[in-house]
């Protein structure tokens, strides 16, 4: 595991967090976000958020970051950046924390889901409703 990124494991740990994912907010050319909604009988469902889910065991963030993005919408190969940690509280009050990064595609970049039932590409000011750990990562992107 990169340097870097153990310590960003070690520091989630000692600040007494369960669980950790990892998320990347890709972007197109255009500067809109890619978002993915959640099938209606998953937890939270019919909510969109960024494409993510939760690390394997002693998997890198940046590595499963690309792995969920991959997973979720068939996006392989990208650059990924790191943007920012942010903490939430999950299913059952599990303290969590997703490690966010950023990629950028060509405008019409073709998305496969598995896991949600849409997806769609959404200008940074016209966000529809989002959890507050999507919207805290999602506010540090730059704007154009």
């Amino acid at each position: 595991m990169e340097a870097e990124h153990a310590e960003l494991v070690r520091q989630a740990r000692a600040d007494g967090i369960e669980a950790l994912l990892g998320g990347v907010a890709v972007l197109d050319a255009g500067g809109r976000v890619l978002l993915v909604r959640r099938q209606p009988g998953d937890y939270l469902g019919g909510r969109w958020e960024i494409p993510g889910g939760s690390l394997d065991p002693e998997e890198a963030p940046r590595a499963g970051a690309a792995r969920e993005l991959a997973e979720e919408t068939g996006l392989t190969g990208l650059p990924l950046a790191y943007l920012h940690a942010a903490d939430f509280t999950g299913r059952a009050g599990v303290r969590a924390r997703q490690f966010a990064y950023t990629a950028t595609v060509p405008d019409g970049a073709p998305v496969t889901l598995t896991e949600h039932d849409a997806h769609r590409w959404a200008p940074l000011d016209a966000l529809p409703e989002l959890s507050p750990h999507h919207r805290e990562i999602l506010d540090r992107l730059p704007r154009a």
